[in-house]
């Protein structure tokens, strides 16, 4: 987790800004980076993202759907062939945010999770307008 960015500094160009400073810290080795000893699961519904053990019994974060501000995955481009997905939350006041990295098992489940939080984002939407 990347944390203390400046809410509105980090709002210009948001997917590049994600990207390269992702990108950037990852080089310098200050990525904080927490071993794939087991593998969890990345849960999106109508209320966020919970990000859990496969036997969902020890719930390790929770973004509610109302904080994050954007979710995208990429290849890391360093040739390892890794799938990342950056989630970018911001705090109840919006003044700081922080950017989340996930590395999934391929492309296409990450993209499939950017889908299904893209649908949790238009159905919340959808029921707040009726």
């Amino acid at each position: 987790m990347i944390t203390n960015l400046n809410f509105q500094q980090s709002s210009v160009c948001l997917k590049t800004f994600i990207i390269f400073h992702v990108f950037n810290l990852k080089q310098d080795g200050k990525l904080p980076f927490v071993p794939g000893n087991e593998e969890m699961i990345l849960g999106v519904s109508k209320y966020g993202v919970k990000v859990a053990s496969l036997d969902q019994c020890d719930v390790f974060q929770r973004h509610p759907l109302y904080l994050i501000v954007r979710m995208l995955c990429y290849d890391d481009g360093l040739g390892a062939g890794k799938n990342l997905l950056a989630l970018k939350t911001t705090d109840a006041e919006q003044q700081e945010c922080s950017i989340w990295v996930y590395q999934c098992s391929s492309a296409e489940q990450a993209q499939a999770i950017c889908k299904v939080l893209s649908t949790s984002f238009n159905c919340a939407l959808a029921s707040e307008k009726s």
